[in-house]
């Protein structure tokens, strides 16, 4: 007589579906403000983000992220929404923080700051392998002072 192994009483047998567990790592990830000691062993090696037509690995995703880090000490993300299906988890996200730092050559304005995003994560052996973003780049570089609202 053959048996069959219960799922549930196997150690691995994890009862979320894929999409569950890829939100979770996703939005773990958003909740500490995508702050780069966060993403240690949560992004392949061969990490890839694609953004603001750049493309970058893991090393220069974490220096960005450090640099905004240091230019908003109280950046927070919100998460608007969030889709999974498959190996993708796409959020629309807001950030917010203080310009209480330089940020790429740009003094602080000690003025809030506040820009949103949307990301497609695609998830590969449980960590994050590549991530497509789009940010309001315009009204953040306005807000940092880079633009004035008025030349548009």
């Amino acid at each position: 007589m053959m048996t069959t192994a219960i799922p549930e009483n196997d150690p691995s047998f994890d009862p979320r579906s894929i999409e569950e567990r890829n939100k979770e790592l996703v939005l773990g990830i958003s909740d500490q403000g995508w702050h780069p000691k966060q993403l240690t062993g949560k992004c392949s090696p061969d990490y890839q983000i694609h953004f603001g037509g750049e493309d970058l690995d893991l090393d220069s995703l974490m220096e960005f992220m450090e640099s905004i880090h240091k230019a908003l000490p109280d950046l927070q993300f919100t998460i608007n929404d969030v889709i999974a299906e498959g190996d993708r988890v796409v959020t629309r996200w807001t950030a917010s923080g203080t310009h209480l730092a330089d940020f790429q050559g740009v003094p602080p304005t000690r003025k809030p700051v506040r820009f949103t995003g949307i990301t497609i994560t695609r998830i590969e052996d449980g960590v994050i392998a590549e991530d497509w973003e789009e940010v309001d780049q315009l009204n953040f570089a306005q807000q940092f002072g880079a633009f004035s609202s008025d030349m548009f």
